[in-house]
């Protein structure tokens, strides 16, 4: 009994020593490290009891990106947050050798993904996974969410009230050990995530979660009382405070409130190099009767260097005992390849220096769950951070299928298809991906299918599972697709006008990062913006410094708003090239920006107008946008005409920027998205590519499609010339001879610019006729050959050089 009783004095003297060592209230200190060094959290000790001024070095911030390919969210570290996290022996572990917890807080990228919007508990565990893997491969003390910046869509992916319980319930099982924190700030900025949102059936996001807090600096919110059920006040803040720009008098009174209020929490950001004691004494003395001194030295920080890790991850042709892991590779880089099995905290080295895009692994036990990560090695001394695949379950033998593509979007029916395995028949699952039950389709003997019955406009999520004789497959990973809209029958070339107020379009989300890039069109406006920030946007992706890739007219500095603006994001800021052209209203221009990883290209009109040097892979991935910046934004909106857009997913040569500007075939190389604006009715304008980049009309009607045409004729022509009529030589050099060869011998063969305008007519002489080039400009021309009886019997394209 004695040696009991010692024993339990000894836990309780122990016991009382860890709570004495821990502050009450505690500081939680978030530091950007875009811009400063986490080791200054470090540096403050109270100046009687030596004891850390902070409890926690939260890292700001890793994202919460979304693959599109994928269906996927994933955790993204710029190069900041990378450089933190590989090297933690130097920014993170002199901390924890302090007792100062250091977190990872994630935050939305403008990209329609965060923590509201998991749709499903395999999508939710999916992420949990990912968090947990991250957290415990470089050693974190845990995790702390961040819903701002999220940028939710209004259709498909929407915001579930589920989502963050599924993703806490899956966290907890996965890091039981670990913190996780919530900045308790919403997508809608300036309030906290409504508790709608933080309920599933009967269980609470807060149960799962230590501690929950204001993230408004200069405020003292306390409705966080309550915001965060089951949350007491112990484990919320009500007080968030900025280093540089809260005032001493508000740290003296809000730090004084949440000690006589009994809150856990007090939030701190933007702590820089240089002392801060003076700020953060006035809040200890209230809180503890200590002052802070600046005991250690404080930091600056250089930027870390960029190295992007691949995307697209996922494994396939699981055969019981193998496996082939695929990702989107680069061929710039190599890759370093790991995987391990679920239960084990292990890693098996599967490559380094891996050039490739696919890697087979061996040696697998069947039935058995795996996982793996990857990063990219960009240089000898630099790598990205990892990335984690979903989890793969190695299978029995016979083969799930995989490569699920999707194509033929006609509303209420949809091919689907996927790579054929050793299965002798499928199995398809599909539903709207709100819905909760799967529609079955059995006996499916060939690799593709069309369903049918859809309803338009809807994002469907469809799985396939083989069938071996007796043995069944897994089902293979969901995949995704929008049904779109039921074809409409044009009335001929139209546009789409724009109020410059309301009207907009809303392409849905992309993902167009990379090294090329090019956004053309058809421009016409009736007014620039004449107030700050002077901006008419024409179409892309604008997320901020560190994602965006659009066209626009104006800006802060260009008052006039009338030249055009060419943004992409590079190495987490916006690189701006202006227009030499100073344009006009009510004339249509073509316009066309190129990236080709050397630099940064404006056309008006076909001619080359401003270029200015640029390298670097760019960023943009999130909604994209036409006549619009975003879905909130009423005064950066388009008063004007939009016609023939497209996006490229390369950079167009000079030739090509002439050639594409009023026809292009849907299949062309690198074409991402084709919008020709001609259905003249409808609340959607179509891609003609299989890309179904459908652009939703947002506050507009019928009216809204015009007559007034950037491409005044139909300019529907074969890419190449047919066997009706034989054209040489095409490209023609300029004031040389084209040579028409048709089987009709009484014609008429006509010529169109670019624009629409007819250039030339010749008649068609004993099936033969030759048009002199010499007074033709170097471009695109369209030609057509019409019988007597003024029937198109063909039509082409020339360029002439």
């Amino acid at each position: 009994m004695k040696k009991q009783s010692l024993l339990m004095m000894m836990l309780a003297g122990l016991l009382s020593t860890q709570v004495e060592a821990q502050q009450n209230p505690q500081n939680f200190c978030y530091v950007e490290v875009n811009d400063n060094n986490l080791l200054n959290v470090g540096s403050y000790t109270l100046a009687t009891s030596g004891k850390q001024a902070f409890d926690s070095a939260i890292i700001f911030a890793g994202n919460i990106n979304y693959d599109a390919a994928k269906g996927r969210a994933y955790i993204y570290n710029n190069n900041n947050v990378t450089k933190v996290l590989n090297d933690v022996n130097t920014y993170v572990r002199p901390l924890q050798a302090k007792g100062i917890k250091v977190l990872l807080s994630l935050i939305g990228n403008h990209q329609g993904a965060g923590i509201l919007n998991f749709q499903t508990q395999e999508a939710a565990k999916d992420f949990a996974l990912q968090v947990a893997n991250t957290v415990y491969t470089y050693g974190l003390d845990g995790i702390d969410f961040d819903d701002e910046y999220a940028g939710y869509p209004t259709t498909g992916n929407i915001k579930n009230p589920a989502s963050f319980t599924m993703l806490l319930q899956e966290l907890k099982a996965a890091m039981p050990d670990k913190l996780i924190t919530l900045y308790d700030y919403s997508d809608a900025v300036g309030a906290p995530i409504p508790t709608t949102y933080l309920t599933s059936g009967a269980d609470r996001a807060g149960n799962y979660i230590n501690y929950a807090y204001n993230g408004l600096y200069g405020t003292y919110m306390t409705q966080m009382s309550t915001a965060v059920p089951p949350l007491t006040k112990p484990k919320l803040g009500a007080a968030a405070f900025n280093v540089q720009s809260t005032s001493t008098a508000t740290i003296n009174t809000q730090s004084t409130r949440t000690k006589t209020d009994g809150y856990g929490v007090i939030v701190w950001y933007d702590l820089r190099q240089g002392d801060a004691s003076a700020k953060i004494s006035t809040s200890t003395n209230n809180l503890y009767g200590e002052a802070t001194t600046l005991s250690g030295q404080t930091y600056a920080w250089t930027s870390g260097v960029t190295c992007e890790p691949p995307i697209g991850l996922d494994a396939v042709n699981l055969a019981g005992t193998s496996a082939t892991l695929s990702w989107t590779g680069d061929a710039t880089k190599t890759y370093n390849i790991d995987y391990k099995l679920a239960n084990s905290s292990t890693w098996i080295s599967a490559a380094t220096n891996y050039s490739g895009s696919s890697l087979s692994i061996n040696n697998l036990t069947a039935n058995t769950e795996y996982d793996w990560r990857i990063q990219s090695s960009c240089s000898a001394s630099l790598t990205s951070t990892y990335i984690f695949a979903p989890r793969f379950n190695s299978g029995n033998g016979c083969v799930p299928p995989y490569n699920l593509s999707s194509s033929n979007y006609k509303g209420t029916s949809t091919t689907v298809s996927w790579t054929a395995t050793n299965a002798g028949s499928y199995t398809i699952q599909y539903k709207a991906s709100t819905a909760s039950d799967w529609t079955t389709v059995n006996n499916v003997t060939t690799n593709t299918y069309d369903l049918q019955g859809l309803t338009p406009n809807t994002t469907y999520s469809w799985k396939v599972q083989g069938s071996c004789g007796g043995q069944l497959s897994a089902f293979s990973a969901e995949s995704t697709f929008k049904s779109g809209f039921t074809p409409v029958q044009s009335p001929g070339n139209r546009s789409l006008s724009f109020n410059g107020t309301t009207n907009y379009l809303d392409a849905g989300n992309f993902n167009i990062s990379g090294n090329a890039l090019t956004l053309e069109g058809w421009v016409k406006m009736n007014a620039f913006q004449a107030s700050f920030p002077y901006i008419s946007s024409v179409a892309g992706i604008e997320g901020g410094d560190n994602n965006s890739a659009l066209l626009r007219f104006g800006d802060g500095d260009i008052p006039t708003g009338d030249y055009l603006q060419f943004v992409i994001s590079i190495g987490g800021a916006q690189i701006k090239l202006k227009s030499a052209t100073k344009f006009n209203k009510d004339a249509w221009y073509h316009i066309a920006a190129t990236y080709d990883g050397t630099a940064m290209k404006l056309y008006v009109n076909g001619a080359l107008d401003a270029t200015v040097p640029a390298s670097g892979a760019f960023n943009a991935n999130g909604n994209f946008f036409l006549a619009a910046r975003n879905s909130n934004s009423g005064d950066r909106r388009l008063n004007g005409f939009l016609d023939e857009f497209r996006v490229w997913k390369r950079a167009l040569s000079a030739e090509e920027v002439v050639a594409t500007q009023c026809i292009v075939a849907p299949n062309a190389a690198g074409l991402e998205a084709n919008w020709k604006f001609n259905e003249g009715s409808g609340v959607a304008a179509f891609d003609q590519t299989a890309n179904t980049h459908f652009a939703i009309l947002s506050n507009m009607t019928d009216a809204n499609w015009s007559t007034d045409v950037a491409c005044a004729v139909d300019m529907a022509v074969n890419d190449v010339a047919s066997a009706k009529t034989k054209i040489y030589p095409n490209p023609v050099k300029k004031g040389d001879d084209i040579h028409f060869v048709t089987k009709e011998k009484s014609a008429t063969i006509s010529l169109y610019d670019a624009t629409g305008k007819l250039v030339k007519t010749q008649k068609v002489s004993g099936e033969k006729a030759s048009v002199s080039s010499s007074n033709l400009g170097t471009g695109l021309y369209i030609y057509k050959v019409q019988s007597t009886d003024n029937n198109i019997i063909d039509s082409g394209k020339i360029m002439v050089k």
